[in-house]
């Protein structure tokens, strides 16, 4: 448990070490009713903080919004594909001074009629183009779930952030509480003689450097806490605890990973779905070069009466039909140049294609190999903090018979703090990268939570 400032200083006046006293047991009782706020708040787990950001997450709802514009492009009306229906109708007014071909100096023309178009073939133009669109939505979707699995990556990152916050504070805590331990028994051997003014001030040192770490560490968490809770969109100064261990996969496999990689990681989709759409581009450029057959149908009805007298009794209808056919023979060579372009676009796409898949591979296997080397570094970590306390305890007894010195006493501390600090970062190092593994294998979160199925063109 965390002590107010005030209670160090109230330990250090009275020259006495927490749970050595019975004034310590009763200022430990009641720091516990002080604080039991805090530990009625349940330990938020990382799933939990994942399902949060998906849920709540502004920047998730944003990229989810984008998705749904890209889904709701995808309609054979953007492509062409559904006949055009206009109704238009007109008043006309018209007083000549002079008599025309009617003999009528003065009338009013009144007109309605329902029009309708449709293309039937303009060189497969429109299929191209809605295959085009589909394709902009897969992209979409794809561009969406790289946004939000990115966002729930750093979700895990400030979460093992924030634990790895805690237990450095954890670990400042027990430094400050050994250094004042320390402190005491200096303050004590020189009050009987048995040591001199130069240990009482080493102490004294020590002690108001641990006092900063712990400040600092103390600051380190709030910062780690309000950053977590900024993604989870919750009020920026709550308080809850989070879990410190870890657990780690035990069947990944590189060749697995690159090969799920391949088939889901959206970056690579993303540019496969590029290929196809340069592709389409260019069956859009060439169906320039075909003729465009066109459907034309229309009912009206009209009426011209003498006078001003606009209205629409004793109208005549009439129906009419077309059937058009349009070919363009040169339009300064632009329908060449955007099908040239649209090859090179093309190479391009697919160029840019293996390109990613270079990178993807380059990716998985950078990550492989720093997941493992983390691994190999955690383990490591364990054995040194085993001997780091080894030596700690036997320096302690030595120091305490007053056959260690204070500097190699001190030495052994601060062995034990940097081996305490150095395995809980080496754990919550390798779940980050064990994470981003996940992630390029498409395990991080389910389909389901992220965006939904991500079909292929058939």
């Amino acid at each position: 448990m965390r002590r107010t400032e005030k209670m160090m200083r109230d330990e250090k006046n009275c020259g006495f070490f927490p749970g050595r006293m019975v004034m310590g047991g009763i200022l430990s009782l009641v720091s516990v009713f002080l604080f039991l706020p805090l530990f009625a708040a349940e330990t938020l787990r990382l799933e939990e903080a994942i399902a949060e950001a998906l849920s709540r997450n502004p920047d998730i709802q944003v990229a989810r919004g984008e998705e749904e514009i890209s889904s709701n492009n995808v309609h054979i009306g953007n492509a062409g594909l559904l006949p055009r229906i206009d109704l238009a109708g007109t008043v006309s007014y018209q007083d000549n001074e002079e008599a025309q071909s009617a003999g009528l100096q003065e009338f009013t023309s009144t007109s309605g009629s329902l029009q309708a178009s449709y293309t039937l073939f303009d060189g497969l133009g429109n299929i191209y183009t809605f295959r085009k669109l589909k394709s902009a939505g897969r992209l979409g979707r794809l561009a969406a779930r790289n946004a939000i699995e990115s966002i729930i990556l750093q979700v895990a990152e400030s979460y093992y952030g924030l634990a790895d916050a805690s237990s450095a504070l954890d670990v400042a805590e027990e430094a400050l509480a050994i250094s004042e331990e320390r402190l005491r028994r200096a303050r004590l051997r020189s009050e009987y003689g048995q040591a001199n003014s130069l240990e009482v001030l080493s102490a004294t040192v020590d002690a108001n450097a641990d006092s900063v770490a712990w400040k600092e560490a103390s600051l380190a968490k709030g910062n780690a806490r309000r950053a977590l809770n900024l993604l989870l969109k919750r009020p920026v100064d709550a308080e809850y605890p989070v879990e410190s261990t870890v657990s780690f996969e035990q069947e990944l496999n590189e060749y697995d990973l690159l090969e799920k990689a391949r088939q889901v990681y959206s970056g690579y989709l993303s540019a496969l779905e590029s290929v196809k759409q340069a592709e389409y581009d260019l069956a859009i450029a060439q169906s320039d070069f075909f003729p465009e057959l066109g459907l034309q149908a229309g009912y009206g009805y009209s009426r011209t009466v003498e006078g001003f007298k606009p209205g629409t009794d004793d109208m005549s209808g009439s129906f009419s039909a077309a059937l058009t056919l349009n070919m363009n023979l040169f339009n300064g060579f632009q329908s060449s140049i955007n099908r040239q372009n649209a090859r090179i676009s093309l190479r391009n796409k697919r160029l840019l294609e293996q390109k990613a898949l270079s990178d993807l591979e380059k990716q998985v296997a950078d990550t492989w190999e720093e997941y493992r080397n983390a691994l190999d570094i955690f383990d490591f970590r364990k054995k040194n903090l085993e001997t780091a306390e080894l030596n700690f305890r036997r320096s302690k007894e030595l120091y305490v018979l007053g056959q260690l010195t204070s500097t190699t006493f001190r030495e052994a501390q601060l062995n034990l703090v940097a081996a305490k600090k150095s395995i809980s970062s080496a754990a919550y190092n390798a779940k980050i990268l064990e994470l981003r593994l996940k992630r390029l294998s498409g395990d991080l979160v389910e389909e389901e939570e992220v965006i939904g199925e991500v079909t292929s063109d058939k």
